[in-house]
């Protein structure tokens, strides 16, 4: 019997990882709400900026950190709630055109496009429509 023929039922089944494209969007997440929490470290150690501001910007830092994570694990609520904050993105950006510069408005516009991009791959709903998800 070769250990290819042998089933071991101590042992776990690996569980597959996510696609690339889920993978781009949770590092982008995972990116972004590090440097997010960095800033509000630096800015409350030199003390130059709002304490409440940096406070905030720490906090949604931290979700992000925690949203990249349920994002790369395939959670539906995760999907759900990136996709609904890429709608908000979308129509703030909408109203920095309308109220502000063109570039401003692009500048806005970009992630949470990119974002959405990423999430709505076949492979990527797949990912988030799996049983276990």
């Amino acid at each position: 019997m070769s250990s290819s023929d042998q089933h071991d039922d101590a042992t776990p089944a690996r569980r597959a990882s996510a696609p690339g494209s889920v993978q781009a969007a949770a590092i982008l997440l995972y990116v972004g709400g590090a440097l997010s929490v960095l800033f509000a470290l630096t800015g409350l150690m030199s003390a130059s900026a709002g304490g409440l501001r940096l406070a905030v910007y720490g906090l949604l830092g931290l979700l992000y950190l925690g949203l990249a994570r349920a994002v790369q694990m395939g959670r539906r609520w995760a999907r759900r709630l990136l996709l609904v904050l890429c709608a908000i993105g979308i129509a703030a950006a909408g109203l920095s055109l309308a109220w502000s510069s063109p570039s401003a408005a692009v500048g806005a516009l970009a992630w949470p496009v990119v974002y959405a991009t990423l999430l709505n791959t076949g492979p990527a709903r797949a990912w988030f429509h799996r049983p276990d998800a």
